[in-house]
This record gives C-alpha cells, structure tokens and sequence, in this order.
C-alpha cells in the first residue's frame, strides 16, 4: 500500500474499523478477554479441558472456518473469479493429510500443522494492525517499521520459547533440545525481546512528548493480543488447551469481521442473489449464517468425535482413526490456505471497500 511519510496531529479523533464500541469488543480486549476466561475456567473453576476444548472447536473454531466457506465456495462471483484456484485448493487439503498418515509422516503433519496455525493467527493480528494504520493514517516509514519489528517479535517470543518450559511441547519437535543450548537460546530471544520494547516504547513516548497522535486502536490491538499469549504459553496448561486458547481470541475477530464484510456486500445490493448466489442468502441473515455454520462445525467436528474411538488425534495408535482425523482436519487446513489469499486488502480494492477502510 503505497503512502508518505504523515505524522498526525495528536488532537486526531482515533478512527475505528466498524466502531469503537464494536472493536474494543470484538477486535481486541474483549475477544482477549473470552481467552482469558477459556484459561481462568481450567484454572480456576477446573472445568474439564476436553468439555472446554469440544466448545472452543465447535462453537467457535469450526464456525468460524465455515466464514470462509460462506464467502468463497457459496459466493458465485468469487467462483467465477477464483474457481479452478478454489477446487485445486479443496481437492488437495482433502487429500494430502490422508496421504501422509499413509506414508507415516502423520507426526510432521501435527507439527506443520501446529505451525502453520500459529503463523495465520499471526497473520490475522498484523491484517488488523495494517487496517488500524490505514484508517489512522499511520504512515511514517519509522513506525511502520517498528510496528512489524515490535509486533512479530512480542507475538513469537512466547511460542518460540514454549519448548524450552514444556516438555510436551518439546515433545513435538523432530529433535531433542540440549538444555546448555535451550538456556542460551533461551536468555539470546529474552534480551532480543527486552531490547525490541524499549526501543518501541521510547518511540511511543518520543511521539507523545512531540505532540504527536498515537494511533490508540493499533495500542489496544497490542495490548489485546500479546500479554495474552504470554500466560497461556507459561501456563502449564496441556496444548491441547493451549492450542484451543490461543485461537479462540483469533476465532471472535474473525467472525465480527466477517460479519461486517457479509452486511456491506450482500445485505446491501438489490438482485444480490443473482449476482452472489447462496453466499447472499447465507450472509444476509445472521440466523441462516448461523444455522449453516452449525450445521457445518456437525458435520466436520463434532460427527468425527463420534467416529474416532478410543481417542482423537494423531497420536492414536488406530490407522483407521488416524485417517478419520486427517480427512477432517482438512478443513482448518483449507482454511488456512484460504485465508492467506481473500484478504489481500493492498491489491482488492473491492475489498477495501466493503471493509470500509477509506471512511475516516
């Protein structure tokens, strides 16, 4: 996205995606604080972790996938657009998790699983903190670059270093770690990390003593998205739980944003279903959006706990349920893949603008 350098005036009203009310709530603290209710409940409360865990992919995690779903694959004009791209993509997620199990790689594909759902979570939190510049003009060279250095550095530390505190996590990698190696590592990424934030934060109060505006929604982001993952990585919460934690938070932005995007594109244009198809009677109607995302979490989570027995994962010893698991894990894959492509706001200027993003 192409801009110049413009520092802001601090009298500035900061400018909000959907709303203040709206973002606070669902883009950053609140959808932080359904994570930290997620951890306090096990914690805490000692609620059972597969019931918490069964929730989280039901409820949020799965519904959330079918958000996808509904403005791809039901969306005739993103069919045209993308078709052949679109079929590819299914045909090979539904494929390639079944093929590995077969050529005993199902531990790689845990793994890589595991990291790449990390990363699109990552990917998600800098998408907004892109959008919360654009709408706030955040456009100096220096910030921006102190935004990405700052932002990547706070959101991995914790997930990097989470094997050196956890053995299951340790566990998952393909090679021990030796502990002199772990320590140095260890206390190498925490001086990085310190050195990073100082420099951030002497930034930030540079600006302030300048008079200039600080770009307040980026800072709630921040606040949001980072100190969380910081408790839950430390937590000693099993990663199952950890896993299901660290997503939900992404799980609620994304169905607010794509609520947003849904009401802007198909609640809007008269002959909607003709031009959009099933995407515009799905997505017009928040009890039909949510009655086919239930009915896709069914089919795709909860029918599939049904059928792996006596244990769900990769890590059972039944070839048969490792197949299940994999043929139904599809999907996040899917979404994954997906995802990473239909949000491209700097190249979409459709986009843009059912997102609302040059509305200051």
């Amino acid at each position: 996205m192409a801009s110049t350098a413009v520092e802001v005036p601090v009298r500035t009203q900061p400018s909000w995606i959907v709303s203040e009310r709206v973002d606070l709530l669902w883009f950053t603290l609140g959808g932080a604080a359904v994570a930290y209710a997620f951890w306090a409940l096990w914690r805490f409360a000692h609620a059972p972790l597969l019931l918490l865990v069964a929730i989280w992919a039901i409820v949020f995690d799965e519904t959330h996938g079918f958000a996808t779903i509904s403005r791809t694959y039901f969306d005739a004009q993103e069919r045209e657009r993308r078709g052949r791209w679109l079929w590819a993509s299914l045909a090979f997620f539904f494929a390639i998790g079944p093929v590995l199990i077969l050529l005993h790689l199902g531990d790689w594909l845990e793994l890589a699983t595991e990291l790449w759902g990390y990363y699109h979570i990552f990917k998600q939190h800098y998408g907004f903190m892109m959008m919360y510049k654009k709408k706030n003009r955040d456009f100096n060279p220096v910030d921006t670059r102190l935004d990405k250095i700052f932002f990547a550095a706070a959101f991995y530390y914790p997930f990097i270093t989470y094997p050196l505190y956890d053995k299951e996590a340790a566990g998952l990698l393909p090679f021990p770690i030796p502990d002199r190696l772990g320590s140095i590592a260890g206390d190498v990424f925490l001086f990085l990390f310190i050195l990073v934030t100082l420099v951030y934060g002497a930034r930030q109060v540079t600006k302030w003593r300048q008079g200039l505006a600080l770009n307040w929604p980026k800072l709630a982001l921040f606040a949001a998205a980072i100190p969380v993952n910081f408790v839950l990585f430390r937590s000693r919460m099993p990663l199952l739980g950890v896993y299901a934690a660290a997503t939900i938070f992404h799980n609620v932005q994304y169905h607010r944003l794509v609520w947003f995007y849904n009401r802007n594109k198909y609640g809007q244009e008269a002959g909607r279903a003709r031009r959009y198809g099933l995407a515009a009677l799905v997505n017009s109607r928040w009890l039909a959006y949510i009655a086919c995302a239930a009915v896709y979490a069914i089919i795709f989570d909860a029918a599939p706990r049904f059928m792996l027995k006596p244990a769900i994962g990769p890590g059972d010893a039944s070839l048969r349920n490792q197949l299940i698991f994999a043929f139904f894990a599809a999907p996040g894959l899917l979404h994954y893949w997906i995802d990473g492509h239909i949000w491209k706001v700097r190249s979409d200027p459709e986009l843009r603008t059912y997102l609302q993003l040059d509305r200051l």
